[in-house]
Order: structure tokens, then sequence, then C-alpha cells
């Protein structure tokens, strides 16, 4: 897998740790009044719908290579030898005979010893013997190759559920969700495990009302929900105003966390100024737990980033992962 400019640019922003100043909402409401530009605030029509993002999935066979000079994510291709046997053990686990086919993707690792999507069907072969201890283990030797293979986790929570560790079980349904931001399945049974746990289930996707539109060559539009308000005008500089974003550091045509670090402030202080209470929003209740709680960044990845591109999971660090993880079991979906 190629590195995108989305995900350079993403850690690039984290490896500098914000140098740049980020705008209070009286810097931004200046620095659009004095702009060559005519910025044209109004209100929103009409509530703009959410967008489904159930097509954007992670698959399987991605793996990476973590080393000093960073992390690159490749497709898998078992070799040959190992090919013909997982595709005989296919064949017997298509049949229901599970026997031979646990026989037969032990067999394919003595031809590739790393191939971590035939430790995954072993620990569903033991599964549904209902071996789960054996299980756990091999869905464990998936992961020491392959962090970032999202079915292992989702398999090995929901052994662990079954052997009623719910705390561990929480721990790996969260990761596998993250690997694989919009995976219905997933979704499944995290809600399945949080609800057992005792953990808020409440789910959203972020979903800014506002509209940006340049209708003239020197006229920018920003229609917004007054709740918005905040986190519109700063986005509209990003969008529109020349010379913004390089203002910042970034080069233009590319994302950076730091755009929608600086909306989102914007849109707390804004929202903290007006001393507006906003109940039942999640973008809202959320945002203000997660700056409260120091987990900005990982409310920006988790409900922003990896929706959109769900693909950049695979270049963070696995500190960042499990920073994410926390955000969600401490701020997204708490205890009860």
């Amino acid at each position: 897998m190629k590195k995108s400019a989305l995900v350079l640019v993403l850690i690039s922003i984290f490896s500098q740790g914000y140098s740049q100043k980020i705008h209070t909402p009286g810097e931004i409401l200046k620095l659009l009044s004095v702009s060559k530009l005519k910025y044209d605030i109004k209100m929103l029509d009409k509530p703009i719908a959410g967008t489904d993002y159930s097509d954007k999935l992670n698959y399987s066979d991605y793996y990476r290579i973590v080393s000093d000079s960073g992390i690159n994510t490749y497709q898998y291709k078992p070799n040959e030898v190992a090919t013909q046997k997982f595709q005989k053990a296919e064949i017997y686990y298509q049949a229901k005979d599970y026997e031979n086919a646990l026989i037969w993707y032990k067999s394919t690792l003595e031809a590739d010893s790393s191939y971590f999507l035939a430790m995954n069907y072993i620990g569903q072969m033991y599964e549904i013997r209902k071996d789960h201890e054996n299980a756990i283990i091999w869905y464990k030797k998936a992961i020491g190759k392959n962090y970032i293979d999202y079915m292992s986790h989702w398999f090995l929570a929901d052994n662990y559920k079954s052997m009623n560790d719910l705390a561990h079980a929480v721990d790996e349904i969260t990761i596998a969700r993250i690997l694989n931001r919009n995976n219905k399945g997933i979704k499944g049974s995290f809600d399945n495990i949080f609800l057992r746990a005792k953990r808020d289930t409440t789910d959203w996707y972020f979903n800014p009302q506002i509209e940006i539109a340049k209708p003239a060559e020197n006229t920018v539009s920003l229609a917004m929900n007054d709740k918005w308000f905040g986190y519109g005008m700063p986005k509209a500089l990003w969008k529109y105003e020349p010379g913004y974003s390089e203002s910042m550091g970034v080069k233009k045509g590319l994302y950076s966390t730091l755009e929608d670090r600086e909306c989102l402030i914007s849109l707390v202080v804004a929202q903290t100024n007006a001393k507006t209470i906003i109940k039942g929003i999640p973008e809202f209740t959320v945002l203000k737990q997660a700056a409260e709680n120091k987990h900005l960044d990982d409310y920006i990845l988790f409900e922003i980033v990896l929706p959109k591109n769900p693909e950049v999971v695979y270049q963070l660090p696995e500190k960042s992962i499990l920073d994410i993880k926390d955000y969600i079991l401490d701020v997204r979906n708490r205890k009860k």
C-alpha cells in the first residue's frame, strides 16, 4: 500500500506537536473581516444529511512493517505452497470438515510461518470446538505477527466474552473497531460486548452542519447552523483564504489534523463564551469531554479522519491506536 498524501501530512503534524499558533474565534473573525475575499455568512436552510461510510472498509490481507525509518503497509502474499495448502484447508472448511481443515491450516503455516490469516482460521477451528483457550492462543499469535489484523482482535474479543472475561473483551473489540472503523459486523460485536460490560453504546458520525462554497471569484458563501458557528468560520479560511493553510505550515490541497484541531477548539471556545449548553448532540457533548480529558487528537482521528479514510489507521503507531482506545473507553462509550 502506497502512503497517501493525507497519511504523510497526518504523521508529520503529530511529530511536530502542533507548533503552529491556533487562532481564537476573535482572531478568526478579524481575518475574515480584513480578507480580500467577501465572506457571505448566513443561516443554513435545512439540515445536512449524514454520509454513509459503510463501503469504506479495510481488508484482512494487509500487514505492516514498523522500523526506525517509519511504518510501511503492504498486501500480504503467501508463497505458492502455502497458498495451495490454504486453498485445500478452505475446501474442507466449506464442507464443514473442521478436523481436516485444521490439519491443512496448520500445514499452511509449515510452508509460511508468518501467514497470520491462517493463524486466525486455526483459532476459529478451536472456537468451533468451544476450545476458547486454544482459540485465544492462536488469535494472539496472529496479533503478534500483524498488530493491524482487525480480524484477530475481533475474534479474540468474542472468545474473551465467551469466557466472561469482559475487561479483555472490551479492550480487544475496541481495537478491532479502530482498525476497521465502518465495519458493521465489528460494530455488532462491539455493541453486544459493551452492553454486557454495562457500557454506553450510543453511536454517531461527525456531521457538521455547514456548507462552504465559492460562487464567485471574490466571494465565499458560508451557510451554517448557529450551533456550528465556531467551527464553520475557520473551515472557510482553511478551504478558500489565499495563503492561510501555508501560513499554518500545511501545503495547499493537503489535509492536516491541525485544520480540524483549530476548528474544534474554536467551536468549544465559541460555545463556552456564549455560555451555550448543548444536550443530545454527541458531536458537541463528547467533544467537550474529549477536550477536557486531553483526547482531542483522538476525537479527530476516530470521529473525522477514520470514517472517511479508514486505511489511515495502518500508519498510526500502536501508542496512537491505544490512545484512541482510551478515548472511546474513557469518554465516548463510558461505563453507565
